[in-house]
């Protein structure tokens, strides 16, 4: 799972169960208990379709804290990217935009310089695997690749030591 990528709540297979056990267990326990006592068949069905409704909200209770708790990081990762970029050094943002491929010592990505619309692909050193599809990456830019008035390098390079913040994107 992408944890640069916000969890989604509701979901088709979740919304038709909730309506479907929703609808039977409304119609089969008040018809269970008006006809008390009722036969086993009755009694056993409300019970099933009492434990799938309780199964159902249970499921919708850890989507929704899930998706809380993504809320909650992905504020906290905005808000350390804001300090960061405040910190007085030149920075700019880049958008993880694809993986191609992850080594030991980093990954071969495809990234989007946000301030310029520019897509190209990038080597970001560090431990294999820690940046997602989605990631914005708060950067400070290597004079020794770019050039005022000079071509975009093939391959941008950026050292671990040239990520300063990391957050989701909210697109």
């Amino acid at each position: 799972m992408n944890p640069m990528i916000k969890p989604a709540v509701a979901s088709t297979p979740l919304l038709v169960w909730s309506v479907l056990v929703g609808l039977c267990t409304l119609y089969m326990v008040p018809a269970t208990i008006a006809n008390w006592p009722a036969p086993p068949w009755m009694t056993t069905i409300a019970s099933i379709l009492l434990a799938l409704a309780v199964v159902v909200a249970v499921r919708w209770i850890v989507k929704v804290r899930r998706a809380s708790r993504w809320n909650s990081n992905a504020q906290r990762l905005w808000q350390e990217l804001e300090a960061a970029k405040r910190n007085g050094t030149t920075t700019t943002e880049v958008t993880v935009l694809s993986v191609q491929e992850v080594q030991l010592t980093g990954a071969w990505v495809t990234i989007s310089w946000d301030q310029f619309g520019y897509r190209q692909q990038a080597w970001i050193e560090g431990a294999g695997g820690t940046y997602w599809p989605g990631s914005v990456l708060l950067i400070t830019p290597d004079p020794n690749q770019v050039h005022v008035g000079q071509p975009w390098p093939p391959a941008y390079r950026i050292a671990e030591s040239d990520c300063v913040a990391i957050a989701p994107s909210f697109s």
